[in-house]
């Protein structure tokens, strides 16, 4: 579904390939296409510009079909064009409105195409260079059946398909010829079950926000859109003569999990599940924000959740993807967009190294959990053009203060200076070209290095006091500062980190960038206990508002209803990673990055009796299970023989 995969089209044009050879019969066959707008001729404005985008153009294709014979069948002026189609319009990020009546049998092998145009050769073809999608396709993988109909007005109902996910509706239509039926797909209703979209659609400039239309045509017909997919846990559909038979079709790309994880906390499963779905909803050729308000790839979201991600699903091939358009997007300064890929915009808001940092986490991530350095290799010559680039941005007093910093923290207030943000980001950024360079013995290793070291010793000369505590009292400094190692003593950052949670009551507070640290720095510092308090905190800020406000994804924000208010979004995910690491026990070394070295070290804290995981890792499968046997805990590890696994407990006793 949904190809050819999105691109800057100017830079990268991805093609698949498919054996058909079981679909070939003797004689004569036919080979039929349909083409929709997707990316590339977006023609709907919206904020981000991708109706002016510099590829915007027609719909056309390209096909080779090589034969047994050593014959190919090949795309060109002899091929029919009919511009008439049962599909009147379609918008991937709007909607599809489909004529039943103008269904023709034109993939037929009889069927007559003799009044049908000539195609065109298109005399300006796109520039970007041919790369074949080696990343897996996106399908349709589960059905839901609705588990509450409610009938809303005279000819509408809404259906409750009782799980936020990325897709689409299957209808069973019988209704008298020309009638009109309108779905619209919804996060969120009312107490009325009127749909809420908390100012979503006014991004699409009333231009009929995540709106699918079928005209009927008399006929008993089954129906999905093929050129759109939305966000949704409700659908609306009006002008129907009664209730309809209405299925929802959960639609991701085909990634394959890792992980399987449960415990004795009903709480912390569903808060993993909601992970889960969450991230799965965003993979559509790249790890979009929302598959509702916009379906961009949004890198300040996925550098949160990268860790994440490459733990619980074998995402390497769809990140590897996605980090050749990261690539394409890069300026010839250095500068990269907030969003990739990028009409253009996003250079000048979104950006920063909270954003770009993608470009070093996710190749870093990938050798870390596959041990394959290709990609980490490969991007050394991106990193150094990013890093001269953000030395040209540094202000006087010799920080790099441009981009998001905290985002999206409670209440809109980020509480730490984006320059400090910066710098912590920035040291690990030439961390990680170090070790790329390291791996294929480049020069520039010891200068990587050197930078980064004299990154730390201005961060400790400028944010941390005499006492050893950090200048910048809020949790995300302090958690970053502890996640990172940057301090002289952990101790006295340890007391401010619990001073920060005392003092708002074990409730979150910062954004995105501290809310990935901040249960590792807890963790680091022995305060799990601590940890898992704060994600069970009553109340606003915090994932169990979510939870008992009937989140079955996770959420853009803390809080419960704000304008632009995304329900599926995975850029606070982290969390998953978390549990895997404490109460499923295993972490990855990363002292000794890309050996695939697994640390066991499971904490079994109060109030959780069991926890179990399955873990699919690159180097072999292991599996955790361990529950409480009185004063005694009953451990159980197994693991391949292939995989490397270092016991890093006192407690356990073999």
């Amino acid at each position: 579904l949904f190809t050819a995969p999105v691109s800057d089209y100017t830079k990268t044009l991805w093609y698949n390939t498919y054996d058909v050879t079981a679909l070939l019969r003797p004689g004569e066959n036919t080979v039929a296409v349909i083409c929709g707008n997707g990316w590339y001729n977006e023609t709907i404005p919206t904020t981000w510009y991708f109706h002016k985008a510099p590829w915007r153009d027609a719909p056309k294709f390209i096909l080779r079909l090589e034969l047994p014979s050593g014959e190919a069948v090949v795309s060109d002026s002899s091929w029919r064009c009919n511009p008439e189609s049962e599909i009147q319009f379609n918008q991937l990020r709007m909607g599809e409105y489909y004529d039943a009546n103008l269904e023709d049998s034109w993939t037929d092998l009889g069927y007559n195409d003799s009044y049908w145009d000539y195609a065109v050769v298109d005399p300006t073809p796109p520039t970007g260079a041919f790369r074949e999608c080696l990343c897996e396709p996106i399908q349709e993988h589960e059905v839901l059946e609705p588990v509450k109909v409610v009938q809303t007005g005279k000819d509408r109902w809404v259906y409750d398909f009782g799980q936020n996910i990325s897709g689409y509706i299957r209808l069973t239509v019988h209704e008298k010829k020309g009638t009109l039926l309108t779905i619209r797909y919804a996060e969120s209703i009312d107490s009325d079950y009127a749909l809420a979209y908390y100012g979503m659609d006014t991004y699409y400039c009333d231009s009929g926000f995540q709106t699918d239309k079928y005209t009927c045509s008399g006929e008993k017909k089954v129906w999905s859109p093929r050129f759109a997919y939305h966000g949704f846990r409700y659908a609306e559909i009006s002008g129907c003569s009664g209730k309809l038979d209405a299925k929802a079709i959960f639609v991701h790309q085909k990634v394959a999990r890792r992980t399987e994880f449960t415990c004795s906390d009903p709480y912390f499963n569903r808060l993993f599940d909601c992970g889960i779905i969450s991230s799965q909803s965003n993979m559509f050729y790249l790890l979009t924000d929302c598959p509702t308000r916009e379906k961009l790839g949004w890198t300040n979201d996925a550098q949160s959740s990268c860790e994440q991600i490459l733990t619980n699903f074998e995402a390497e091939k769809l990140l590897t993807k996605w980090h050749q358009d990261i690539r394409d997007a890069m300026s010839p300064e250095g500068a990269l967009p907030g969003i990739v890929p990028s009409s253009g915009w996003g250079f000048h808001w979104g950006n920063g190294p909270v954003s770009d940092g993608i470009l070093f986490e996710l190749p870093y991530r990938v050798y870390l959990h596959t041990g394959n350095q290709a990609l980490l290799v490969s991007s050394l010559p991106y990193f150094r053009r990013y890093l001269r680039y953000l030395e040209s941005r540094k202000e006087s007093n010799g920080l790099v203060t441009f981009g998001l910093g905290d985002w999206a923290a409670p209440g809109g207030k980020a509480q730490v200076e984006t320059g400090f943000i910066n710098a912590v980001l920035i040291s690990s950024f030439y961390r990680i070209a170090a070790l790329a360079a390291s791996l294929c013995s480049d020069p520039d290793e010891a200068v990587f290095r050197e930078e980064a070291e004299k990154l730390q010793r201005m961060i400790l000369d400028r944010y941390i006091d005499a006492e050893g505590a950090c200048t910048i009292h809020a949790q995300c400094a302090v958690s970053m500062l502890i996640y990172y190692g940057i301090y002289q003593e952990l101790d006295p950052l340890k007391a401010q980190l619990e001073q920060l949670l005392e003092e708002t009551g074990y409730h979150l507070d910062c954004g995105m960038v501290g809310m990935r640290r901040l249960l590792h720095a807890l963790s680091k510092c022995g305060l799990s206990g601590t940890a898992m308090k704060l994600l069970k905190a009553e109340g606003y800020p915090g994932y169990k508002v979510w939870m008992d406000n009937g989140a079955t994804s996770l959420w853009e924000k803390w809080e419960i209803h704000t304008n632009s208010d995304s329900k599926n979004h995975h850029m606070y995910s982290d969390v998953l990673s978390w549990l895997i690491k404490t109460l499923g026990g295993i972490r990855l070394d990363e002292s000794r990055c890309g050996e695939l070295v697994f640390l066991l070290e499971p904490e079994f804290l109060d109030g959780i009796d069991h926890a179990e995981l399955h873990y699919r890792t690159a180097a072999g499968n292991i599996h955790i299970a361990w529950k409480r046997q009185g004063e005694q805990v009953l451990l159980t590890a197994e693991k391949d023989y292939s995989v490397k696994l270092v016991f890093r407990n006192a407690d356990i006793k073999e």
